[in-house]
């Protein structure tokens, strides 16, 4: 498996990947759906100092990833991520999350990453946790997570 840098954005695979409205919205709840490209350019701008990745596994494009940069300095959120429905619970979840921390400490010199995710989408909670993150913070339906990472 590997993440490959999704620059220029390249929001219409993307909009490939996530063709199911309730996929959409596991993704991202406050998503515009249809797909709606020019919301997917701004919170994945890379001037911003974010971060698009398509997974491959192999030669087959398998999901997405995103780092966020926060207002936090060494803290990046790791969002939109997506995974092909056909390929779930087969740990690439966990593998896929093991190569966000490497590229995040190795290129960005992250010190912690967070994440937000929902009490409804129970196996991302659980692979979240297998992959070290710890709830910080829980409002209603919404988890926050963080998990520092140790130096390279």
């Amino acid at each position: 498996m590997k993440l490959v840098e999704n620059i220029p954005v390249d929001t219409h695979t993307i909009e490939d990947l996530i063709k199911d409205k309730n996929d959409l919205f596991l993704v991202w709840p406050s998503a515009n759906y249809p797909f709606d490209h020019g919301q997917w350019q701004v919170v994945l701008n890379p001037d911003e100092g974010n971060m698009s990745f398509f997974i491959y596994d192999d030669h087959e494009l398998i999901g997405h990833a995103a780092l966020r940069r926060t207002e936090i300095q060494g803290m990046y959120a790791v969002c939109y991520l997506y995974l092909l429905p056909d390929i779930r619970s087969r740990g690439l979840g966990a593998r896929m999350m093991t190569l966000l921390e490497d590229y995040a400490r190795e290129k960005l010199s992250a010190r912690q990453l967070v994440l937000k995710t929902r009490t409804y989408n129970p196996r991302a909670v659980r692979c979240y946790e297998k992959a070290g993150f710890m709830e910080f913070n829980r409002d209603g339906t919404l988890i926050v997570m963080s998990k520092m990472l140790k130096p390279g």
